[in-house]
């Protein structure tokens, strides 16, 4: 009997900890905070009235940390939005161009770029990617028209010169 209880416990702490997500992977942490009841403060407006800046907090939570920003343009537009774990980005970045549409998208990790991110025109086509380990580019990916047309190896260019 014992042996089925302390099995029951292993399963159920192993359960417990896929559900939530691991903040200092920040893979899943955006997605984590945007699906919690977040409670928005106006940190800053532009002098139409129009916001400029805004923070959102957990709502059950004591020490009031901002989880999330997003700023905008004096169109209304967003600027840029991401999630934030302990003050720092953290999670999913998205900054956009004026129009509307993405100019960048990447992920954080406490502060620091970790993989991919991709950078658009305004129109909306890639134009480059920069994948980043600890907060270092090691591959860039050009593009003209959409359409690959370069790529350069930080990692194999920086060992060739040692």
């Amino acid at each position: 009997m014992k042996k089925i209880l302390f099995g029951l416990l292993i399963f159920s702490i192993i359960i417990s900890c896929q559900s939530v997500p691991n903040k200092d992977q920040g893979l899943e942490y955006t997605e984590y905070i945007n699906s919690k009841d977040l409670v928005e403060q106006v940190a800053e407006q532009y002098p139409s009235g129009q916001k400029k800046a805004v923070v959102y907090r957990e709502s059950d939570d004591v020490e009031q940390q901002p989880v999330k920003e997003v700023h905008f343009f004096e169109n209304g537009n967003i600027q840029v939005e991401g999630t934030l774990l302990n003050g720092q980005r953290h999670g999913t970045w998205t900054f956009y161009h004026d129009n509307g549409k993405v100019w960048s998208t990447g992920k954080f990790i406490k502060g620091k770029s970790e993989g991919l991110f991709e950078i658009y025109d305004k129109k909306g086509q890639i134009k480059f990617k920069y994948h980043y380990k600890n907060d270092e580019i090691v591959k860039e990916e050009y593009f003209i028209d959409g359409k690959p047309y370069k790529t350069v190896d930080k990692k194999k260019t920086n060992d060739s010169h040692k």
